[in-house]
């Protein structure tokens, strides 16, 4: 599974990264079309995890759905390097993220089936390190195939597509058993506020709005420095490497660096259990992430992207291990809460792409990405009202939240 993983978010992170530059750099798309389809891929996304929370439960064999999704995802992905025409390549670029939709409840859903919590922890760890390692991995290899050859990412996707599937069918397809002897069924659940699972939901959209802005937008900032000679390493200063490098590979390096903080996030998480339950976390990483933002729009600097692009993959780490933590927290309702965690992601990634993007189009994207910080702020404040709008719950209710 972990493997899956790997390389299904590998396919992921390739799609991100080479599809601005296809439609920026080759097709001669503008910031709304690149925001438009940023959003609409997860627009898409989301509505299919909401979708699949109340129908794939249904489906019996969840590692069946999951690679039919994948095999939708890279499969049609792969034809939009085919297509010349701008709106037809964006079009094709949205559709697989219904299929992925199908792939990531279902298999988050396999982890959740275990019935001991620990066990759990352990697993959704090596699971969200393993989905990091592979948005990680993956910008390092298409920024230099993408500037070798524009399809050369796509067929890379394809291949790692196929092996997904193949990696998905050799898993048993029933996952744990949800029962547990008698006089142990309550450990089947921990102590958890509602308000904390409905606020880390929360928390998890605005981390992906953050992260599927830089994703989807970023890369024409890139473009545009580029072209005009004007990234500098730190403080001015112009390092001559630099004109050796396509704007594609030094944004692949910013791509790592998100990933390689979500990664280390991850790990923090997965061996240290003081952040369970402490809101004031998750406010503080958002808040920060935002700020970054504000340096972002402005800054030639190549250390400064980095060191912000590190702080954005943190917090995303952070958001979304402690939202799919609690979500997985009751095994006979994983699959439902896991789709409505991917919902919310996909939801934000929506909101960010094409809030940002039309902001971007219609004024610069130093203007638009002032106004981060004051989106976040706010959706922080509507966290902490869920927080304590919903009380405790007791035990049996903290077992069906």
């Amino acid at each position: 599974m972990y493997a899956a993983a790997f390389l299904l978010d590998f396919s992921v992170a390739a799609a991100l990264t080479a599809v601005p530059f296809l439609l920026a750099g080759r097709l001669g798309g503008g910031a709304k079309l690149l925001g438009a389809v940023g959003a609409l891929q997860m627009g898409l996304y989301s509505g299919g995890c909401l979708v699949s929370s109340f129908l794939a439960p249904r489906a019996g064999n969840n590692l069946t759905v999951a690679r039919f999704g994948a095999g939708i995802f890279a499969v049609v992905l792969f034809m939009t390097s085919l297509l010349d025409n701008p709106l037809a390549c964006a079009a094709a670029a949205c559709l697989p993220f219904l299929g992925l939709s199908l792939a990531w409840p279902a298999m988050q859903s396999w982890l959740g089936r275990e019935p001991d919590p620990e066990k759990r922890a352990r697993q959704v760890a090596g699971f969200n390190t393993a989905t990091a390692l592979g948005f990680m991995a993956s910008p390092l290899v298409v920024g230099p195939l993408y500037d070798f050859h524009f399809r050369a990412p796509f067929i890379l996707l394809l291949g790692c597509g196929l092996t997904v599937i193949i990696l998905l069918a050799s898993l048993p397809s029933g996952g744990a058993k949800t029962s547990l002897p008698p006089g142990e069924d309550k450990r089947l659940s921990y102590p958890l506020t509602p308000g904390l699972l409905y606020a880390s939901w929360l928390s998890t959209f605005t981390a992906n709005a953050l992260v599927s802005a830089l994703r989807s937008l970023y890369p024409m900032r890139m473009e545009s420095l580029s072209e005009a000679g004007d990234i500098t390493l730190a403080g001015g200063l112009h390092w001559p490497f630099l004109d050796t490098c396509g704007p594609a590979t030094l944004f692949s390096w910013m791509a790592f660096l998100l990933s390689f903080s979500t990664v280390a996030c991850f790990i923090l998480l997965g061996r240290t259990s003081g952040w369970q339950h402490r809101f004031s976390l998750i406010a503080m990483g958002q808040i920060a992430a935002a700020s970054c933002f504000l340096l972002l729009g402005r800054t030639h600097s190549l250390v400064v992207m980095f060191l912000c692009f590190a702080v954005a993959g943190a917090n995303y780490g952070l958001c979304f291990f402690t939202s799919l933590y609690y979500s997985l927290a009751c095994a006979p309702s994983a699959h439902r809460r896991a789709a409505v965690n991917e919902g919310a992601l996909g939801a934000g990634g929506f909101a960010g792409a094409m809030g940002l993007g039309y902001a971007a189009g219609a004024t610069n994207l130093a203007t638009a990405f002032t106004w981060a910080p004051v989106a976040v702020l706010a959706a922080v404040a509507l966290q902490y009202g869920l927080l304590r709008h919903y009380p405790a719950a007791s035990a049996i209710e903290r077992h069906e939240v």
